[in-house]
């Protein structure tokens, strides 16, 4: 009975710590880019006016801009398409983590 306890704790234990050393190693071997170093080229005049722009290496159109400066339309929109629950969880969706397991459980 005591070999059946050490090694229900090694299993409780061992496979939070397996995960996290896999999840670290993930990490450092698919490191994700900068996003702040992957950007187009906007080439302005003297009174700030668009002259040319050039897409990034991989030829995605990408320009930082500040929250004020979206449309809130498009806010709404794409919040509506996307999680329309985003105001309502901490930032994961439980129910949806919930039916995503039921559906995975129920067609693989």
């Amino acid at each position: 009975m005591r070999w059946q306890a050490g090694r229900y704790t090694l299993w409780l234990v061992g496979t939070p710590l397996l995960c996290l050393l896999l999840f670290l190693l993930a990490d450092r071997w698919w490191v994700l880019p900068n996003p702040e170093r992957v950007r187009s080229v906007l080439i302005l005049a003297q009174d700030r006016t668009p002259l040319r722009a050039f897409a990034d290496s991989d030829g995605v159109w990408r320009y930082p801009v500040t929250l004020d400066e979206v449309s809130p339309l498009y806010v709404q929109a794409l919040l509506a398409y996307e999680d329309r629950w985003f105001y309502q969880h901490p930032g994961i969706n439980p129910l949806a983590l919930l039916r995503a397991g039921w559906q995975w459980l129920r067609g693989g």
